[in-house]
């Protein structure tokens, strides 16, 4: 008698997905723990090309979620976001992204290429002004954003490495309510024609390190 086979058990620890991409991750993980140190360089050399993709990041913030919530409750705010997000994730085929996931009240975005993260944060700006115009505070939303660009680890259902990381402290700690931040590497990967139209934030330090950073001018701002 033939058994049936069982389905794959999911992997213990950190990753426990079981997406092709995932799992070759953390086979290649076990491979990298049975290597001498000496040998690690050479391994995450040849893995590369296989894990990660060069993206744009876009991690959204939405503004005054703490006092939203204390004043209307988490209910509320949810019924907002629920019913706002589908509209961001309609618009982002045309600029070749996608929806990684939604973090609490945020969204951590993925684009192909850094022109269109940057079209596509004017997109969520002129979505969000539409469907702000005419309503009381406590039903308006409003973003800030960090953009990034550079290798990430993209796993399907989640993305890793320091650009997104470097969005994500942009987006929720430092850009204000309707603004975009870039990192230094986003930046640079634009052409010198749209690094001119920038506006210079400063610099911000990061864990001791000094951040030059830069404003994405938006449409309506």
């Amino acid at each position: 008698m033939t058994r049936a086979r069982s389905a794959p058990r999911p992997r213990g620890g950190f990753f426990r997905g079981l997406g092709p991409r995932t799992r070759r991750l953390a086979d290649f993980l076990e491979r990298r723990a049975r290597a001498g140190a000496d040998e690690w360089a050479e391994l995450d050399a040849r893995q590369a090309r296989g894990l990660f993709r060069r993206r744009a990041i876009v991690f959204t913030d939405t503004a005054n979620f703490t006092t939203r919530t204390f004043e209307y409750g988490i209910l509320h705010f949810l019924m907002l976001f629920e019913r706002f997000v589908p509209e961001v994730e309609k618009d982002l085929p045309r600029r070749h992204g996608r929806l990684v996931k939604v973090e609490g009240d945020s969204l951590l975005l993925e684009y192909e290429r850094l022109a269109d993260a940057c079209r596509g944060v004017n997109a969520i700006e002129a979505l969000l002004r539409r469907r702000n115009r005419g309503l009381p505070e406590r039903d308006r939303l409003q973003f800030s954003y960090g953009v990034g660009w550079g290798d990430v680890l993209d796993l399907g259902d989640d993305v890793f490495g320091l650009e997104v990381n470097l969005a994500s402290k942009l987006g929720e700690d430092i850009a204000r309510p309707g603004e975009a931040l870039l990192t230094p590497a986003a930046v640079q990967a634009l052409p010198a024609a749209r690094r001119r139209s920038l506006r210079h934030y400063g610099e911000v330090q990061f864990g001791g390190v000094m951040v030059d950073l830069h404003r994405l001018p938006l449409r309506g701002r």
